[in-house]
């Protein structure tokens, strides 16, 4: 109890208008002015408004200081939306997460608390790109921004505060974007299309994201030789299939092919991270094989794609892709992004 109201006497310290100053208190203070008009009427009663008036400031001061504590002192979700080349509504995206966040009783009104305790408004929570996603400068500047505005969000909010991230556009962009997110604090969202609406699907732990693997359990694999010194690693999960005899991938060099065991679809309940350690035992087995360049092609889902880039990050010679016009085109390397890291 003295720890409780040691804190509520900081947080006064800190923030006294705010604190002071909240829904009940200034409705405490109206009725009690409206009660005392009545009790003017009758000559009694003072004592009582007074009584009541106290309880709802103290009620209201003790409620407002423990947000303040939350939103200051405590980590908290953080809902960001990332839109790449998309029509989609990133504010519907937005107001999806902020609903799943809202349904925790501490959490209520998290929209509005956002701006009040730490100003950051709805629009500093959405990243779109419209442009072009073959303009690599262009797209590689707006990465540069993504990074830089993720990391003074961060700043803003308390100690491991958890990203809870939309991911809305190509596959190929959410590698890159996983390459500059932190390996620690993300829950990543994927949207169900049937309710129009987003459910987690993984929380990012560095250490269980960079596992070892003992066996392959989500992929079979099969390993094609051409003794070049390039080689393509075609990653097939989702229901729509790689064709392997596209000459982007028969031209280009030797073949990795990893099929999963499943039924085409990752559950929502799957260990999508274990999916995510067997392509990067993969990936990593391969650059140690000394190749000059690996190309990546993908049938995924956006959150494995997420995932793929939080492990390889930018430091190998990865080659990615876009699934166009029934080939698998390139669109850039990896390494090219070292820079956005501040490296």
């Amino acid at each position: 109890m003295l720890t409780s109201l040691q804190n509520v006497l900081s947080n006064l310290r800190q923030s006294p208008n705010n604190i002071i100053f909240n829904p009940l208190t200034n409705a405490g203070l109206a009725i009690a002015a409206i009660l005392a008009l009545i009790a003017d009427q009758f000559g009694q009663g003072y004592y009582l408004i007074f009584l009541i008036t106290l309880a709802l400031v103290i009620i209201g001061i003790w409620q407002e200081s423990q947000k303040y504590d939350l939103y200051k002192h405590q980590a908290i979700p953080l809902p960001i939306v990332i839109k790449i080349a998309n029509p989609a509504d990133s504010n519907k995206a937005l107001q999806s997460l902020f609903n799943i966040i809202e349904t925790e009783n501490k959490y209520k009104d998290h929209k509005n608390n956002l701006d009040r305790y730490l100003n950051i408004s709805e629009t500093d929570l959405i990243f779109n790109y419209s442009c072009d996603i073959y303009d690599q400068e262009m797209l590689k500047a707006f990465l540069q921004i993504l990074r830089y505005n993720l990391e003074k969000l961060k700043k803003k909010t308390p100690q491991n505060t958890i990203i809870y991230l939309a991911y809305i556009g190509p596959i190929s962009v959410a590698i890159m974007v996983g390459t500059i997110l932190a390996t620690e604090g993300v829950k990543i969202f994927q949207y169900n299309n049937s309710s129009d609406s987003y459910y987690p699907v993984v929380e990012i732990s560095d250490r269980k994201l960079k596992e070892s693997i003992k066996e392959y359990e989500k992929f079979e694999w099969t390993v094609t030789k051409k003794g070049q010194d390039r080689v393509t690693i075609a990653i097939d999960v989702s229901s729509h299939k790689i064709n392997l005899n596209d000459e982007s991938i028969e031209n280009y060099g030797d073949l990795i092919y990893l099929k999963s065991k499943g039924s085409g679809t990752i559950e929502r309940n799957e260990d999508w991270l274990q999916y995510s350690r067997e392509i990067f035992a993969t990936i990593n087995m391969t650059q140690q094989n000394n190749y000059q360049e690996i190309k990546l092609v993908y049938s995924i889902p956006i959150t494995l794609g997420i995932l793929v880039g939080m492990t390889v990050q930018q430091y190998w010679p990865i080659l990615l892709t876009q699934y166009e016009n029934s080939t698998y085109r390139n669109l850039i390397n990896l390494q090219e992004l070292k820079l956005y890291r501040g490296q």
